[in-house]
């Protein structure tokens, strides 16, 4: 047996009416000058960042010039959703204690092929020197761009900063709305996103949708029938949320021959409220997994065994 996670919250919707600027189907293919063309910003594109708990501050401008600071690689899942997150791990050939990030834009509006194009930078200084760390990174609900590459530089104290080490992106749209809870994994096994509504029904792989209107609209890596997408994603759509509890629960169905998994939920609502969990399964069959701390008057956690799939 294997054990899954349970997280419980309880969220009042709150309905509002937002306006929104709606492009249709045809104008995706409108060339704009380059006048027209909105200068986007680094957090347009990446909401926050945060590493080993040290939040990301954000700089307009151009980032530092790379120099002869430590030289990094990057890692992390090439598939991002709208609403969802992306660990990224950085290890250095020496410690730092400072982390660069700048999106790196490839279509700039919707006619440009170029890098560049996005105005500002993250910087995150970590409380000690090391020689890695794990960058959290969450995305809007909406992408403005339909590819971009994430690039991370570090840099010791007050010292210069190393090159810039890229990580392409493929972005992937789905659904959003009132409620969306989104998993994302860092390795090939098969872990399953599953949401219960205020009327106890569940939404997963084997039921797609309630009769709220949830729907899981994005399913990956099941059975170990590998896509490498590692992401989840469960959705309602506005104005169809339900008031009341809703208990989100992660499944560790297989490991499918890959050791420990890394996951992250994150839990964003029309509110404008977001909440980000972060936890491992082991690949030891039966292996007790911790409960997750109640976080805040909405949200607590309980570990639960794993269900049969499939």
């Amino acid at each position: 047996m294997t054990p899954r996670r349970l997280l419980h919250f309880t969220l009042n919707t709150i309905l509002a009416f937002v306006a929104v600027s709606l492009v249709s189907a045809c104008d995706r293919s409108s060339m704009f000058t380059a006048s027209t063309v909105p200068t986007l910003r680094v957090q347009d594109i990446v909401v926050s960042v945060s590493a080993d708990a040290s939040p990301g501050a954000a700089r307009s401008g151009a980032p530092p010039l790379p120099g002869n600071g430590p030289t990094v690689s990057v890692a992390g899942n090439q598939t991002i959703i709208n609403g969802g997150t992306l660990p990224v791990q950085v290890a250095g050939r020496a410690p730092f204690d400072t982390i660069y990030m700048v999106v790196a834009a490839k279509t700039v509006g919707l006619a440009s092929e170029a890098p560049g194009g996005v105005d500002g930078f993250y910087e995150i200084h970590l409380p000690a020197l090391q020689s890695a760390a794990t960058a959290l990174l969450a995305f809007p609900q909406t992408f403005p761009l339909r590819s971009f590459d994430l690039r991370f530089a570090v840099a010791a104290s007050a010292g210069p900063i190393g090159p810039f080490a890229t990580l392409t992106t493929t972005p992937i749209e789905v659904g959003s709305g009132d409620v969306q809870v989104t998993l994302s994994w860092d390795v090939d096994s098969d872990v399953d996103l599953h949401v219960v509504d205020p009327a106890n029904e569940e939404i997963f792989y084997a039921h797609l949708q309630s009769a709220s209107g949830g729907k899981l609209d994005l399913d990956s890596n099941a059975a170990c029938a590998l896509d490498h997408k590692r992401n989840e994603n469960i959705t309602w759509p506005v104005g169809r949320a339900p008031r009341g509890q809703y208990t989100v629960r992660v499944d560790y169905w297989d490991a499918c021959g890959v050791g420990a998994t890394n996951y992250t939920v994150r839990i964003n609502n029309n509110a404008g409220s977001s909440q980000i969990f972060t936890a491992s399964f082991e690949r030891t069959s039966g292996a007790t997994v911790t409960a997750l701390p109640a976080l805040s008057d909405l949200f607590s956690g309980a570990a639960l065994k794993k269900k049969g799939r499939r």
